[in-house]
């Protein structure tokens, strides 16, 4: 009887890539009583099970939007580089029409006003985006919230589709419509804020600091 096999041995075993007359072999090994080879074996047999099992784990799906969250302000945060980030261009994206805006003639002194509440509507290729904007909980917080229909079928829910907040070339928050294609975020002011809306492969940009200036029209 030899006097223990190799850890790439046991490995073939668990695995089921052995010839026959090695594998006999091995079990015939373990069962003289060998301890260090009866651990070597519950050991690589254990993990082999751990990543059969793994295969059919699903992670939760609040872990992969925060994953896919994450990875994404790391993407859009980078340095624009040509045509490789043109989803983020404020320039190259379809800029959307605004069809109606609850405040004809926004009031002076709005950004320091207790209260603030705006409903506009901005039409984009076939969506119609709906927004309302209102003060937030904190000093110079505003809640965003709002819904996506397509204008051609509007009985069709206009779901998952990826939002993002963005100032300049830095990402403030990204969130994602539901089944409905409601959404909501909260944001605090800033002054080159756009919502960008990822549509397939149509990128729609609305100008959200416009609707915060107190001396916007919405002529403008």
């Amino acid at each position: 009887m030899r006097e223990h096999f190799t850890s790439p041995q046991w490995v073939d075993l668990v695995r089921g890539q052995l010839a026959e007359e090695v594998a006999t072999e091995m079990d015939r090994h373990l069962r003289a009583g060998c301890s260090e080879c009866v651990a070597a074996f519950d050991a690589w047999q254990g993990l082999a099970l751990f990543a059969a099992e793994e295969r059919t784990l699903t992670p939760p799906a609040d872990a992969v939007r925060v994953a896919k969250s994450y990875f994404a302000q790391q993407t859009l945060a980078a340095p624009l580089a040509g045509p490789s980030y043109p989803f983020i261009s404020w320039a190259s994206a379809t800029t959307a029409t605004l069809v109606f805006d609850s405040h004809q003639a926004a009031p002076a002194g709005i950004r320091a006003a207790a209260s603030f509440s705006r409903h506009v509507v901005f039409d984009a290729e076939s969506l119609v985006i709906d927004l309302h904007i209102e003060t937030g909980s904190r000093a110079g917080w505003f809640l965003l919230s709002g819904q996506i229909v397509d204008r051609h079928n509007p009985a069709r829910p206009v779901d998952n589709i990826w939002l993002s907040l963005v100032d300049e070339r830095l990402e403030i928050s990204s969130f994602q419509t539901n089944h409905l294609g409601e959404f909501r975020c909260t944001f605090a002011f800033r002054k080159a804020l756009k919502l960008m809306v990822y549509a397939g492969r149509d990128v729609i940009a609305l100008p959200i600091e416009m609707l915060l200036d107190p001396g916007t029209h919405s002529s403008r």
